[in-house]
């Protein structure tokens, strides 16, 4: 398709069997939108037998409805691999939480540099009460249920993950200095304008994805992966096909095979689209 810039060459022998793509600024407008065209075309997929699996930095609450409206397969993957699971009945597969003293000690740590931390349960989050108004912005976009501590130590057990929210002129500065203090503890990567995700060591989406493939009975040759972030640079190198939007930061779009238009005009639909076609063909051969 003209719209699609085409920059290997194995895009065009690229016969994938599954498609693990995420969501925020991929899937999504930059306002979370899912826009019509690209609902349609993600449904598409279904046709050629292809499963779209969602591998996001959100929670299975937040994913509930994105994931009603494109298809996808029932097992998703949630806070960047920290839970992998069936999201209709929350069976987990994989899960992998902070160390919580870890947690607690992060938490301060964002505070002390200016930003706002909140804490993510399976299905609940927990956010210190001068935090509030920065959480809501984020909890109403994507419905996770928000409560309110006046330490971090009430709240529960251990998280899948702390998502920091910085001002845009300490953010690059915020995470060089939490990478460098939990090294060896904490993955600390930037996933959005202002937004910072801090989970356990080891939790990466190409990892979740490895473990998705396995259980389909596949290799990462077998799968095409989209995303636009540092926290999808991972899975986008280890996947067979690689595609990103053109939304996405220019290193990310360095290493896809596929450059799509910007997710704000529904750049995925003609990934998707095209990769239905291309899939028809070869079936045919």
């Amino acid at each position: 398709m003209d719209s699609l810039i085409f920059a290997r060459a194995r895009c065009k022998t690229a016969v994938p069997r599954l498609f693990v793509c995420d969501v925020d600024r991929t899937l999504l407008t930059h306002d979370h939108v899912l826009l019509p065209s690209v609902s349609a075309a993600a449904r598409s997929l279904r046709s050629v037998k292809l499963p779209l699996v969602l591998a996001s930095a959100r929670s299975p609450v937040g994913l509930e409805r994105v994931h009603a409206e494109v298809g996808a397969s029932d097992t998703v993957c949630c806070f960047n691999g920290a839970w992998i699971g069936m999201l209709s009945s929350r069976i987990t597969l994989k899960e992998k939480r902070i160390d919580r003293e870890a947690a607690l000690e992060a938490m301060t740590s964002v505070h002390d540099l200016g930003g706002s931390p909140i804490w993510f349960d399976l299905e609940t989050c927990f956010v210190l009460r001068p935090d509030e108004s920065v959480a809501r912005r984020r909890t109403n976009v994507t419905g996770d249920d928000l409560q309110l501590v006046d330490t971090p130590t009430e709240a529960p057990r251990a998280p899948f993950k702390l998502l920091a929210t910085f001002p845009e002129e300490t953010l690059e500065a915020s995470v060089s200095l939490l990478s460098s203090r939990f090294s060896g503890l904490l993955t600390v990567v930037q996933s959005g304008p202002n937004l910072v995700e801090l989970v356990a060591k080891g939790v990466q989406k190409d990892v979740a994805a490895a473990f998705i493939a396995a259980e389909f009975g596949l290799d990462a040759i077998d799968v095409a992966a989209a995303g636009d972030s540092d926290n999808d640079l991972g899975l986008l190198c280890w996947a067979g096909l690689a595609i990103t939007v053109s939304n996405a930061k220019p290193h990310v779009q360095a290493v896809a095979d596929i450059v799509a238009p910007s997710c704000d005009i529904g750049g995925l639909a003609f990934a998707f689209e095209w990769m239905v076609e291309s899939l028809s063909r070869s079936s045919l051969c």
